[in-house]
């Protein structure tokens, strides 16, 4: 473990200066997987690194929902790499749910569960190529 140097910077400034989360998802093929997020789910491809040559790194976003993508790194000993998507579900709030899931439907998405009530909002969610789970649902009721 690491241990941090002494700072006199002001830490509660870094934490107020936080601006969202950005997945990054390990991926068997980079092209597949960003052909499938912009031809079928909708998303617009941000940027490809290289730009030449075998993709390494890439990302794509749709509205506010973002996810980056790495060549799949293999399986490691190393603690902080878990296995890809064991256990993450990304839930992705939408306002009109039933009309995406007739888009993605007929986008020919991977729908590996149907649109359905879970308690008070409806959802659905929905396989990439690589097995990560995208769950559409309305807006959390928060109350």
């Amino acid at each position: 473990m690491t241990h941090c140097l002494e700072s006199d910077r002001d830490v509660g400034e870094a934490r107020r200066s936080w601006r969202g989360v950005v997945p990054l998802l390990q991926v068997g093929s980079i092209e597949d997987t960003l052909t499938y997020y912009a031809e079928v789910l909708g998303f617009s491809v941000d940027f490809v690194w290289p730009r030449e040559g075998p993709a390494k790194w890439a990302a794509a976003s749709h509205g506010d929902v973002s996810f980056m993508f790495t060549m799949d790194l293999g399986e490691s000993t190393r603690p902080f790499l878990a296995e890809k998507g064991n256990g993450v579900v990304f839930y992705i709030v939408t306002e009109d749910v039933e009309a995406l899931y007739d888009e993605l439907c007929e986008q020919g998405a991977i729908i590996v569960q149907d649109l359905h009530q879970f308690g008070a909002r409806k959802q659905f969610s929905a396989a990439d190529l690589n097995g990560y789970i995208l769950a559409f649902s309305e807006p959390f009721d928060r109350n």
